[in-house]
């Protein structure tokens, strides 16, 4: 059994399992027998080495593959110099009529196995010498922050719930029904109706998911009467629907007081969007023993004034020179609207009387209204107006400014003509 040596103080590695050696031992001298097995050693050595240096100068430039690289490429390199050693011959095998010739060696500096290689040597000189080409830009193991979006895409589900917005400056009823995918009248059908026409930003509007009614309830209408007045087919749609709050009533339930049912594809009823213009038609003035031919605009409204007699016309011409068509006619916006710099002078566009003149509570801000005959003219969001009821006015003549008032996102002049009340398009009637 073998016992751990002394400890030795020269020893830098005192755990080591390595024996001392003796030093009387290592000092002893070797014996004649053991000098002559030496020396006979290193002459076979020398023998050895000679032998195989006279094997390789003699032997061939192409080296043997290795048996286990016989199922591929063998990688070693070679000397192109010409070999006067003869190459053992051996019979073609038919699947090596398209092994790579010594031109093919030459150019990709490989030597190919007496194997047929898994892929034609042609073909690897024609990928061997083919560019390398940059995938993904100079940094292709960079990606770019616009590559992958990390954030979780959020389907757009239909809301369930009726919802509370916020009008802002410029808004119109219009503008708001096409942010939510509804129809003007299921806004107005849904709100106060006085809230329609003097839109204040910071106020609320109520928003249903689909186009419908909304209804407070008042009085003791059941919920059959509630959704017949609304012209809806079946109370029990209205009751089941997920918009509702309705679980166990029926249709003879009435609903307490204050509660909001909405009736999903409910119609109230029509809806007036514009202020409307009374017309009166006399006995043809005082000899005649009636009333003279008059017209007003939204009576009762802060800038109306009243009933006026009908102004003559003359020639039409634009309301404004140097402006940009910002917005079309269309059946929700019944005018044309010309944006200009603050402060830009508005002409009137025919001769006639002026019929409005002052604050209009529909959204136009500083308004002025013309009578022509069977026709007139509105001016809206204007920032000055410089006419007065009453006041008969020329085609050109300078009437207000151009400003931003009412529900406005930005200056311009609002411009509506009509033909005894009923709108059309100004660019039927004048070029812009």
């Amino acid at each position: 059994m073998y016992q751990e040596p002394p400890f030795n103080p020269d020893d830098t590695r005192p755990t080591t399992t390595v024996p001392v050696v003796n030093a009387d031992v290592a000092a002893r001298q070797p014996s004649t027998g053991q000098r002559v097995l030496g020396t006979v050693s290193v002459l076979g050595a020398l023998g050895f080495t000679l032998a195989t240096v006279l094997i390789l100068l003699s032997g061939g430039s192409n080296p043997t593959p290795s048996p286990d690289l016989t199922n591929g490429i063998t990688v070693a390199q070679v000397t192109l110099a010409p070999s006067n050693t003869p190459q053992p011959t051996s019979t073609p095998d038919p699947a090596l009529t398209n092994a790579p010739t010594q031109a093919v060696v030459a150019q990709t500096g490989f030597i190919f196995p007496d194997i047929a290689p898994t892929l034609d040597g042609s073909m690897l000189v024609v990928m061997l010498s083919a560019p390398v080409e940059a995938v993904g830009g100079a940094y292709p193991q960079l990606i770019g922050r616009g590559d992958l979006n990390p954030f979780t895409i959020i389907p757009d589900r239909p809301r369930n719930q009726v919802i509370e917005y916020t009008i802002e400056r410029g808004d119109t009823v219009y503008d708001i029904a096409q942010k939510f995918g509804l129809q003007e009248e299921t806004i107005a059908w849904s709100n106060d109706r006085r809230k329609l026409w003097t839109l204040i930003p910071g106020d609320k509007m109520l928003i249903p998911p689909v186009d419908g009614v909304i209804h407070i309830v008042a009085g003791q209408p059941t919920i059959a009467e509630i959704t017949e007045f609304y012209k809806a087919t079946d109370p029990l749609l209205v009751i089941d629907s997920e918009f509702n709050q309705l679980r166990g009533y029926t249709p003879d339930t009435v609903p307490p007081s204050g509660m909001r049912i909405f009736i999903p594809g409910g119609t109230g009823e029509n809806i007036n969007w514009a202020p409307p213009i009374v017309q009166s038609t006399g006995g043809g003035g005082a000899n005649g023993g009636g009333d003279p031919n008059t017209v007003s605009f939204d009576p009762g409204s802060p800038g109306s004034c009243g009933a006026q007699p009908i102004g003559g016309a003359s020639g039409w011409v634009r309301p404004m020179s140097n402006y940009t068509v910002t917005r079309g006619y269309t059946d929700y916006h019944p005018g044309i609207d010309l944006a200009a710099n603050p402060g830009t002078s508005v002409f009137a566009a025919n001769s006639g009387r002026v019929i409005f003149a002052g604050w209009s509570n529909w959204g136009y801000g500083n308004t002025i209204v013309i009578s022509h005959g069977p026709f007139q003219t509105l001016y809206g969001h204007l920032s000055s107006v410089n006419v007065r009821c009453g006041d008969n006015v020329v085609g050109g003549q300078p009437i207000g400014s151009v400003g931003s008032t009412g529900n406005s996102s930005g200056p311009h002049l609002h411009f509506e003509l009509m033909y005894n009340g009923i709108r059309g398009n100004p660019a039927a009637t004048m070029a812009f």
